[in-house]
């Protein structure tokens, strides 16, 4: 086990220092969102609201909006490391499973509404010890926003997006400014 979350540790520290931007959502987009026809032009915006590796995980986070005729609406793609189940000795290879879901402007608009709610409520715990206290908002059935308190770590910078069932953990103060400018935008 020991050996296994060294590896784990050291897959981060690697993917996270040598990875480039991956452009996850952009080809989502390029190819699901926008229509392409033969012989005719085709024309989308796109905004990137967030492009980074996760806090405390090996996940890789893009948020990235985008206008399309009267259409907006924010992709989340979101991928996650898994070391495979070694085939021969000295296999170490990785598995990347990426995760795409898509939020509505209204959808983006109660993260905004609600993620203050969750740090208020979060704020006022008082976990005992070896006790962990989470509030969630619920944004999608694919997406809920999570913020935990423990008694030996009480504050809350940062947000956690459960996307299909994976936590993805982000600065509140970076990825909520991004996502106010997108709505904006």
């Amino acid at each position: 086990m020991k050996k296994i979350l060294t590896t784990m540790a050291f897959l981060t520290i690697l993917l996270s220092s040598c990875m480039q931007t991956r452009y996850i959502t952009e080809k989502h987009i390029k190819n699901n969102i926008e229509n392409h026809k033969e012989n005719e032009f085709s024309t989308i915006r796109t905004y990137t609201v967030f492009k980074g590796i996760s806090y405390g995980g090996g996940s890789y986070l893009e948020l990235t909006g985008y206008k399309y005729g009267n259409d907006k609406a924010l992709i989340i793609g979101a991928d996650n490391y898994y070391i495979a189940r070694k085939k021969f000795q000295g296999d170490n290879t990785l598995i990347a499973d990426i995760t795409y879901i898509e939020l509505t402007i209204a959808q983006c608009k109660s993260i905004l509404e609600n993620y203050k709610i969750l740090q208020d409520k979060i704020k006022k715990e008082k976990p005992k010890m070896n006790e962990e206290i989470y509030h969630d908002y619920t944004v999608s059935d694919n997406l809920f926003i999570s913020y935990r308190t423990a008694s030996e770590s009480p504050y809350v910078i940062f947000i956690d997006f459960w996307i299909k069932g994976e936590k993805h953990r982000v600065s509140t103060i970076r990825i909520m400014k991004k996502l106010n400018k997108f709505i904006n935008y």
